[in-house]
């Protein structure tokens, strides 16, 4: 069972939090009823920032209630799944390919790569819910905007996730997940 302290649970209800804004802040309609949004850089920061596990759980909560919010009810449930599974795989591959001395090259690499397979997981995950909704046709016109979503969400992340790094708020974050 995760057992989290007082000081990691408010890290963990702080990500989530600005996973809601950065979902809200920006909303961009699409032809399959869903938004586009730059919640997807705080989605992969959570992963990295509080390790594949609470990251995921943190991505998936501020993701649902974004979406209970902003009138997507109908979402939701994919939503948490989904935003879920995207912050636990940028996690997982960040965190197993990096370590303290890896160069900035390398960070930018792993991270890029990690966002890819997570955004994978992002846009077969909306086009598998969109289509029991709505039937396949529907649901490829949705693919650009989530396509869109996971790289703008990527390319976004990346200066965050480097002065976060540069201001060693990383390894605070990974003092108090050991």
């Amino acid at each position: 069972m995760l057992k989290l302290n007082i000081k990691q649970l408010t890290m963990a209800g702080m990500m989530a939090a600005l996973v809601l804004v950065g979902t809200m802040l920006i909303q961009v309609p699409t032809p399959t009823k869903g938004y586009i949004h730059i919640g997807d850089s705080m989605v992969y920061l959570c992963g990295i920032l509080l390790g594949p596990v609470v990251g995921s759980l943190a991505a998936a909560l501020g993701s649902f209630l974004a979406d209970m919010i902003a009138g997507y009810g109908v979402y939701a449930p994919a939503t948490f799944v989904i935003k879920g599974l995207d912050a636990l795989i940028v996690g997982y591959i960040y965190h197993k390919l990096i370590n303290e001395d890896a160069l900035l090259g390398k960070k930018i690499a792993v991270f890029s790569i990690a966002v890819l397979f997570g955004g994978f997981i992002m846009v077969g995950g909306y086009l598998a819910y969109e289509t029991m909704l709505y039937g396949f046709a529907t649901a490829v016109l949705g693919v650009v905007g989530n396509i869109t979503q996971a790289v703008g969400g990527g390319i976004l992340a990346v200066p965050l996730m480097l002065g976060l790094e540069k201001a060693n708020v990383f390894n605070k974050f990974k003092e108090n997940f050991r």
